[in-house]
């Protein structure tokens, strides 16, 4: 019957997988529609990291918690049974500058899958361990008990990336890059034969810290003149990309040697179409993409790791005064192509219309943060915009709430931006790209998203 026929061709052609992308099924729904739940975390959840086991989410909580025996204010990581979306437990981690950055700022996990890193920022003389400067605190993630500190020896220790295994290596060395924001430099930690042996003191993981040089210079440079914030690792482990928020240039390092080879100059004014920084990055699992965030300049671009590495490995001088023109971005950035033309940066100024502050509106002062990619097939970058009332990023408003975009690479569009906490910081995705997670900074909460729920809707042919 003619009827059959029809309903035949409708179930074949939706069993076929050749889905059209829509935005029409989306436009009807709001944050609300996806929200799984919220939990409580300590003060200032900064970073997190889910467990190579993708059971546990580990946080980093910049001001910790106050004990409730003694009152006292201790610093903290706290770890939440994903499932349950619920706290599991809570660490005490040692003590960092009374009167500064108290706790943690960011998590990773060992190549092996058997630690979790947590990086305190700083230190001062009145520190519990490793006086004056940062460390990381060693978690066995099978356990969840606390193992050991190793000191960074580095100040304003936060990101943190584990260098993959470098091909032929008989050692298997696993190597981690910590990145100084107030000391300019990267310490450089051994953790390849780490063991629960009873002794917290992890000193002799510390390899060294390899200082980093800018040819630039921001006039509204602090004391740091660099910054460093984001570290990728090329999939190879040879070669390290590490951002200078401050200056917006982009330092190369050779990651077997440790040693800085090459800076490619800030993205101009002229190239970019507005004044851009650099904040985050990540690179793609075959390593020819790299996306980045701009948190002053409201945009996430994406460049060719490949002719990147090329062009250095050319040269006939490598070295930490060895420079590269600004005009080379135009030669690397690979644009998102949407209706609208291509484009080399994505600008992520608008608002959802369920927003509370700036509902359906663009507002200048986004400041992109975090940036995480689709973890099944690198289709979606997700970005986290903290977001502030004015021009200055670190000035806090606990009304103003931020966002988080969901962005199709394929074709460069935002398929939907869901309304976040207090400054949006941590963001991390399950490993079955299901679940959403982002933190409130300055609500101390986390939010968990129903991302599994967002993609399908775009995804269905209607």
């Amino acid at each position: 019957m003619a009827w059959q026929k029809v309903f035949l061709a409708i179930a074949l052609l939706m069993s076929s997988g050749s889905a059209k992308a829509s935005l029409k099924d989306l436009a009807k729904y709001a944050t609300k529609d996806f929200l799984l739940g919220t939990a409580p975390t300590g003060c200032m959840p900064k970073g997190m990291k889910i467990d190579p086991q993708g059971a546990y989410l580990y946080v980093a909580e910049m001001c910790g918690k106050i004990d409730p025996t003694t009152k006292k204010r201790v610093p903290t990581a706290s770890i939440y049974d994903l499932q349950k979306r619920s706290l599991q437990k809570t660490l005490i981690t040692p003590v960092g500058m009374r009167d500064g950055i108290l706790a943690n700022t960011e998590v990773e996990f060992s190549l092996d899958k058997k630690w979790a890193l947590i990086s305190r920022a700083e230190g001062d003389s009145r520190s519990e361990i490793f006086q004056n400067y940062g460390l990381l605190t060693v978690v066995n993630s099978a356990t969840q008990n606390i193992v050991k500190y190793i000191p960074t020896k580095g100040e304003g220790s936060k990101i943190i990336a584990a260098r993959p295994l470098l091909p032929n290596d008989p050692s298997r060395k696993q190597i981690i890059y910590v990145a100084n924001y107030f000391s300019d430099d990267i310490s450089v930690i051994d953790v390849s034969d780490l063991a629960e042996d009873g002794n917290l003191d992890g000193s002799r993981h510390y390899v060294g810290r390899v200082k980093l040089n800018t040819n630039f210079r921001n006039p509204r440079s602090k004391s740091y003149l660099i910054a460093p914030r984001g570290v990728a690792f090329t999939p190879d482990g040879k070669y390290a990309l590490i951002l200078a928020t401050e200056t917006g240039s982009l330092i190369v390092m050779d990651a077997v040697a440790h040693k800085q080879i090459a800076e490619l100059a800030p993205i101009t004014k002229e190239i970019a179409g507005r004044e851009l920084n650099v904040r985050h990055i990540l690179i793609s699992k075959d390593g020819q993409t790299a996306y980045l965030s701009h948190m002053h300049g409201n945009a996430v671009s994406r460049v060719n790791v490949n002719k990147l590495i090329s062009k250095i490995t050319s040269l006939p001088k490598r070295g930490p005064d060895v420079t590269l023109p600004a005009s080379f971005w135009n030669d690397l950035f690979i644009p998102f192509e949407s209706s609208t033309g291509k484009k080399n940066i994505l600008v992520l100024e608008d608002y959802p219309k369920d927003h509370p502050n700036f509902p359906g509106k663009k507002w200048p002062y986004a400041h992109p943060n975090t940036i995480v990619l689709d973890p099944v097939n690198e289709r979606y970058l997700y970005v986290s915009s903290r977001t502030t009332s004015n021009s200055n990023d670190s000035q806090v408003d606990r009304r103003i709430k931020g966002k988080i975009d969901i962005v199709d690479t394929t074709n460069g569009t935002v398929i939907f931006t869901l309304v976040g906490g207090a400054q949006p910081t941590a963001l991390e995705v399950t490993r079955d790209n299901a679940t959403l997670i982002s933190s409130g900074f300055i609500d101390d909460h986390l939010y968990f998203f129903d991302l599994k729920k967002i993609l399908d809707l775009y995804q269905t042919t209607r």
